[in-house]
């Protein structure tokens, strides 16, 4: 195979472009790539170019954590929409969809750049000569192991069918899985979706074996051995193996390291007002409960995720989306997380609508005199994982069990709450609502529907966009769209052998 050029910076940004030139040739006079990393400092710099990569605006910041619950039912185009999002909003996605194309690039972005340590790491590891120097480069590796499994489950998460033991071994229903830097997407075959879970799964028992135990919840911004558990619970909850899901989140839930934020008591003063640690989560990013967070500060951000909820100009507020009523119907009485994430506002023409601020944005971020909306993304929080063992242990017949830990979640949510005892198809929808009302435009609903069975309808709502594309919107659980397409640059790239999938076809 023809060698290729890379030019790097100091924060080795390679791999940047569209999804079928990721591995475009760079100019004569870049750094060849076998030269590229060769030292410790080297692996350094290729680590933080991975860690660099999930501030796309496209992935956690962003299109990855938006547009599955703006595509559900969970925000609303307000009738002031100027059109952002809302092919997705309308469900008319197709293969050249720009922002699945951008969602689709920068995993397989974060993919190559892990790629690229692995083939050259052990030129660089015959180079070490002390103990300490051995252990920095072990424990790089297991970052760049856990990055590329967080990569390939959040596209089998978006751009496969869900799995179940009737599909699993179907031929290209899983991702392409390019395993070295030199293999590009497109020529890749995609796999099954019991190869690509379980090639996730590996590279995660590889993390686990390198990434240090003595990261703790201040260490929130690097990968840690509870992220390693959290992401192995999620996806075996998503493989239908409910017993590893419970094994796993219970090592997260059990390591005494995360604890749930509390919504119901003040914790701190802030410019003269009491916020409890759950504000404080959601406007500061700072919390126990965080697994794992997208570093960022007021010069090096991704995405912004409360704008296009808020769109200030500095004296009114033109939302594009609106907070669902039929969501935001879930929440009861005492529930604290209605008021942090939804506040009835005025916005320009005048009209009060329940506008959305979950993203409210940090101070510590926004800067200057223009409101930038910033909040560092948590992909990985322990409320998710409660929610998973509950989940799981329902599939399970232990239906005391996940009361429990509905019970646990609620208790740090809702003032005053007691207890939660549920059975049957009962608790199932209890599960489904928590999960709404506690990951609410996190980017789960759209894949959770899919998982469940479920197709979804929008119940219409003054001040949204009107019409059976909008606010009237009805879908069928097997509907195409709920599995986004493979863009059409990947498969017209590879002559045939990446394989579309139904959401592909021309008539939807």
């Amino acid at each position: 195979m023809k060698k290729r050029n890379i030019l790097f910076g100091a924060a080795v940004a390679l791999l940047m472009g569209s999804c079928s030139g990721f591995l475009d040739r760079y100019p004569e006079s870049a750094i060849p790539e076998e030269n590229a990393m060769k030292t410790l400092d080297d692996c350094s710099g290729v680590v933080t170019g991975i860690y660099s990569a999930f501030k796309n605006s496209a992935l956690y910041s962003g299109r990855l954590a938006l547009l599955p619950d703006i595509q559900a039912d969970m925000a609303f185009a307000s009738s002031t929409n100027m059109g952002q999002y809302a092919t997705t909003y309308r469900w008319e996605t197709k293969p050249n969809d720009t922002d699945v194309e951008a969602v689709y690039a920068g995993l397989y972005q974060v993919a190559a750049r892990c790629n690229f340590f692995m083939d050259y790491k052990d030129q660089v590891y015959q180079t070490l000569t002390t103990e300490n120097e051995k252990k920095e480069f072990e424990r790089r590796l297991g970052d760049v192991y856990f990055a590329r499994a967080l990569a390939f489950a959040d596209l089998i998460r978006t751009f496969c069918e869900a799995y179940t033991q009737e599909n699993k071994d179907t031929p290209d229903m899983g991702i392409s899985l390019p395993m070295t830097y030199a293999e590009a997407v497109p020529k890749v075959k995609r796999s099954t979706l019991f190869e690509s879970y379980s090639q996730v799964l590996s590279d995660l028992d590889e993390a686990e074996k390198y990434i240090p135990t003595s990261r703790s919840v201040a260490d929130n911004p690097y990968f840690s051995q509870g992220a390693v558990n959290a992401l192995r619970a999620r996806v075996y909850l998503y493989m239908q193996d409910y017993e590893n899901a419970v094994k796993y989140a219970t090592k997260v839930i059990s390591s005494g390291v995360y604890s749930l934020s509390d919504a119901t008591t003040a914790a701190a003063v802030v410019n003269g007002s009491y916020l409890s640690d759950y504000q404080l989560m959601w406007a500061y990013d700072e919390s126990d409960e965080i697994i794992w967070k997208v570093a960022m500060s007021s010069t090096s951000y991704g995405g912004s995720l409360g704008s296009v909820f808020l769109n200030y100009n500095g004296a009114t507020y033109s939302p594009q989306y609106l907070f669902a009523e039929q969501i935001l119907a879930l929440y009861g009485s005492g529930d604290y997380r209605s008021s942090i994430f939804c506040k009835q506002q005025t916005n320009a023409q005048g009209d009060a609508v329940y506008m959305i601020t979950k993203y409210p944005g940090n101070p510590d971020l926004n800067g200057g005199s223009q409101l930038k909306f910033l909040n560092m993304p948590k992909p990985l929080r322990l409320s998710e994982i409660y929610l998973i063992r509950a989940e799981a242990y329902y599939r399970m017949g232990e239906y005391a069990k996940a009361s429990a830990d509905l019970t646990s979640i609620k208790r740090k949510r809702i003032k005053a709450f007691g207890s939660y005892n549920g059975e049957g198809d009962a608790l199932f929808q209890e599960i489904k609502d928590e999960r709404a009302r506690e990951l609410f435009l996190e980017g789960f609903r759209l894949s959770d529907l899919k998982r469940w069975g479920m197709g979804l309808t929008r119940k219409k709502q003054l001040y949204t966009m009107d019409g059976p594309q909008n606010n009237e919107l009805k879908r069928e659980a097997n509907h195409p769209l709920f599995t986004w397409p493979i863009p059409k640059n990947e498969i017209e790239a590879s002559n045939g052998v990446v394989k579309g999938n139904r959401s592909n076809g021309e008539n939807l």
